[in-house]
C-alpha cells in the first residue's frame, strides 16, 4: 500500500540504530558488579536515548532541551481560591469570639513580698462599725463624750474617759452593762450622799415613770433632758405607762433603752 500524501516514510539513514558501544549486552559477571545506582542510571539513559531516537525520527529533528514546568493559575482558580481563604477566616473568628480572655496580670498572693518598685494594691475599704456615743462624767480621770463600739460595755465607756480616778465608787455603776447610745454614765466618789446607782439610776427606790419629775428620769441611763421631756409631755397627753414595754411609745425610745432601764425603773 502507496503512502499517503504527506506521508514520509523513515529511511535507514533517518532511523539510526544504536551502536554497539551505545547499547552493550550486560554479561551476569558485569550485572552482578554494577550497583542498583548504576543499573537505574543506564536504564534511565537508554530509555531517554531511545526517546530522543524515536522524536527524531517521527519530526525529523532532535528533541528541544527539556525546560523547567511553570505552575499557573487563571483568574477563575485564583478568585475561587481567595474566596475559600476567607469563609475560613471568618469561621475562625466566629468560633474564637466567645473564648474566654485569659487575664495577662497575675494575682500576686497574700504572702508574697513586694518588690521595691511594685505599685501597691488599693486595699477594699471595710465598713465603717457602727459606734455608740455617751457622756461619762464623775469620778473618772477625764469626763466627757467617748466614743465605744455599739454593743460596748459600760466598762468600754469609762476607760474611754481614763479610767475610774482613785476615789470613784467602782460599786456605784455596773461595768458589765451594755451601753445605750447617747446616755449619760455617771461615777460616784466614795462617800458621796446621794449617789447615782448603777448605770445612773437614782440610790434607793427605782424611778417610776408615771410619777417621776424629768430630773428624776435623767438618772436613768440613756435618758436626757431632752427625752426626759418627752416623757413627761406623752404621760400627761396619753396617761401613765401600765408597763415598761409602754415606754417605747416615745419618740426616740427604743428596745435597747427600755431593757437598760428594766432594773432602775417601774412603770
Amino acid at each position: 500500500m502507496d503512502p499517503s500524501p504527506g506521508t514520509r516514510a523513515s529511511s535507514p539513514e533517518d532511523v539510526r540504530a544504536s551502536s554497539p558501544e551505545d547499547v552493550r549486552a550486560s554479561s551476569p559477571e558485569d550485572v552482578r558488579a554494577s550497583s542498583p545506582e548504576d543499573v537505574r542510571a543506564r536504564w534511565s539513559e537508554g530509555v531517554r536515548r531511545a526517546a530522543a531516537t524515536a522524536y527524531a525520527a517521527s519530526h525529523g529533528t532532535e528533541p528541544p532541551e527539556p525546560r523547567p514546568t511553570r505552575w499557573r493559575l487563571d483568574a477563575r482558580t485564583a478568585a475561587t481560591a481567595a474566596a475559600v481563604l476567607a469563609l475560613l477566616g471568618v469561621l475562625a473568628w466566629w468560633g474564637l469570639r466567645g473564648a474566654e480572655v485569659t487575664a495577662l496580670v497575675p494575682t500576686a498572693s497574700p504572702g508574697a513580698a513586694a518588690s521595691p518598685g511594685a505599685t501597691p494594691e488599693v486595699a477594699a475599704t471595710a465598713p465603717a462599725e457602727p459606734l455608740a456615743v455617751v457622756h461619762v462624767s464623775g469620778a473618772v480621770a477625764e469626763p466627757g463624750l467617748v466614743s465605744v463600739a455599739a454593743g460596748g460595755r459600760v466598762v468600754d465607756a469609762v476607760a474611754g474617759a481614763g479610767g475610774l480616778a482613785p476615789e470613784a465608787d467602782e460599786s456605784s455603776v455596773n461595768l458589765a452593762r451594755p451601753v445605750i447610745d447617747g446616755e449619760h454614765i455617771i461615777v460616784a466618789a466614795l462617800g458621796e450622799d446621794g449617789a447615782p446607782a448603777a448605770g445612773g439610776g437614782a440610790e434607793g427606790a427605782p424611778v417610776s415613770l408615771s410619777s417621776a419629775d424629768a430630773a428624776a428620769l435623767e438618772t436613768l441611763p440613756g435618758i436626757g433632758p431632752v427625752l426626759a421631756a418627752r416623757i413627761v409631755a406623752d404621760r400627761e397627753a396619753n396617761g401613765p405607762f401600765l408597763t415598761l414595754d409602754d415606754l417605747a411609745r416615745v419618740s426616740g425610745v427604743g428596745p435597747a433603752l427600755v431593757a437598760g432601764i428594766a432594773e432602775l425603773a417601774i412603770p
